[in-house]
């Protein structure tokens, strides 16, 4: 069996950080990609707040029946950024579209 022995230990050692970061890049940007994709895909509809709506309720009223109601308000929060205590009266926000 030939053995290679590396003539220049600082090309090898570049060459092999820049082999590990076109990997790492290539794949990072496919991950990327899958991701933004599924959002792009996602329908939204507008809905003002009113005095004394809850994320609970709004989730209950708007949300899917095949989906948990936990779930929508994590969506919820999510989407718009927005905790519980955060859900002012006459704010605009985003909930999912039904599936």
């Amino acid at each position: 069996m030939k053995k290679y022995r590396i003539r220049s230990p600082f090309r090898f050692t570049v060459s092999m950080a820049f082999l590990i970061v076109s990997f790492i890049w290539i794949t990072g940007s496919f991950y990327g990609y899958f991701d933004a994709t599924s959002i792009e895909k996602m329908e939204f509809r507008e809905y003002k707040v009113q005095t004394g709506d809850t994320l609970w309720d709004i989730a209950k009223e708007y949300g899917s029946e095949k989906t948990d109601c936990r779930q929508t308000i994590y969506e919820i929060s999510k989407i718009n950024q927005v905790t519980p205590e955060t859900l002012y009266a006459g704010s605009t926000i985003l909930i999912p579209a039904n599936k």
